[in-house]
């Protein structure tokens, strides 16, 4: 809304508006604006505008350049007196036409998304806002999947989900794997500082990383066997059957009714010391099955999207002088799990399994 006059011919009624708005307590930006206005009409030049005012108000009250600005505006047919808001200058972007080339391609730069709309990289800022986009690195996954890999990934799922549903499976579960703990866990980190104030020190880690490797059963219930290699020592079908015979005793003894009533599910990655003509002779053996994975699937796996994960996190800027060092900072990882810890990391299984169906068998986590 705006206010308009009819402007009339005498001068002594121009005196009159200015001395009646003179007389208005700190007058607003707006009621100067109701001046121009009324000048504007009189076909009174901004230059004599903008003296006239400062006549009255003081100097320096309205510029000549303001009141030109604002002339202009009314030549063009705009009598709103208020302002625009501010930060969101008209542009040739056009938000759903910037949406789609985006979701074309989401790897192009600001520089050549405004150079693509003749615009500058702040507005396509502005406007990229706007449509809810973000900048986001790309995420690193474990392997490039093929579309025989996906497909038997969602084979895999769907068999696994099936079962599940039919049956009710993660209570028979038991599942492991193997990782390699260093002795320096420790990364260079932030600091805030004064200006000038060198930073702290941190020494390099070795170009040969001390490390220890350790391989863990476990199932919804808890730690079932975990044990050390020695230092340099590397898994193989000989070792992981040793291990198997070690832990299928020790789960007897921790959970005696999943061994005799229930028969466990053992659920392994696709390693070569798993899959080894040896380790399924033990299995065999053992009377214990195992559950189909597909290959190139820590997603798919607890011990390494749950237990190795924690892990890790719990491990952050620990270094270890000692494989001794190193296997009590594990006991105490595991010692200091809160309840339903380890059902919580074999539970979230069948979510993950739909998670890999409903994506196609493209990696999701």
């Amino acid at each position: 809304m705006h206010l308009c006059f009819k402007p009339p011919n005498s001068f002594v009624f121009s005196s009159f508006v200015f001395s009646l708005c003179h007389s208005v307590y700190k007058m607003e930006n707006l009621k100067y604006r109701v001046i121009y206005e009324y000048e504007f009409h009189r076909s009174t030049s901004a230059a004599e505008t903008a003296r006239r005012i400062n006549d009255v108000y003081g100097d320096g009250v309205a510029k000549e350049n303001t009141v030109r600005f604002w002339f202009q505006r009314f030549r063009s047919g705009n009598f709103d007196l208020q302002n625009k808001p501010r930060g969101q200058p008209e542009t040739k972007v056009d938000n759903e036409e910037l949406k789609a080339i985006v979701e074309a391609d989401p790897s192009q730069t600001t520089s050549e998304l405004a150079a693509g709309s003749g615009v500058s990289d702040k507005t396509i800022l502005i406007h990229l806002k706007q449509i809810g986009k973000v900048k986001k690195l790309e995420r690193w996954v474990p392997h490039e999947l093929s579309e025989a890999n996906r497909q038997t990934r969602v084979d895999c799922c769907v068999t696994l989900l099936n079962r599940h549903n039919n049956e009710g499976i993660l209570n028979r579960i038991i599942t492991c794997d193997e990782k390699w703990i260093l002795y320096d866990n420790r990364k260079r980190s932030s600091q805030w500082l004064n200006p000038g104030e060198p930073a702290k020190s941190c020494p390099k880690r070795k170009l040969t990383k001390k490390k220890l490797l350790v391989s863990v059963w476990w199932t919804s219930a808890g730690v079932v066997h975990y044990s050390f290699l020695k230092s340099g020592q590397t898994i193989t079908a000989d070792i992981y059957c040793q291990q198997l015979q070690t832990m299928m005793e020790k789960l007897a003894a921790k959970q005696p009714r999943l061994v005799n009533r229930s028969r466990p599910l053992l659920l392994q990655d696709n390693a070569r010391p798993h899959t080894a003509q040896q380790t399924a002779t033990k299995l065999e053996e053992l009377q214990l099955e195992c559950l189909r994975h597909p290959p190139y699937s820590p997603d798919l796996a607890p011990t390494d999207y749950h237990f190795f994960r924690n892990l890790d996190n719990y491990l952050q800027g620990k270094k270890f002088n000692s494989d001794g060092a190193v296997q009590t900072a594990f006991k105490d990882f595991i010692d200091s799990r809160p309840n339903g810890f380890f059902s919580k990391g074999i539970n979230e299984l069948p979510m993950r399994w739909q998670k890999c169906i409903h994506s196609n068998g493209t990696y999701f986590d």
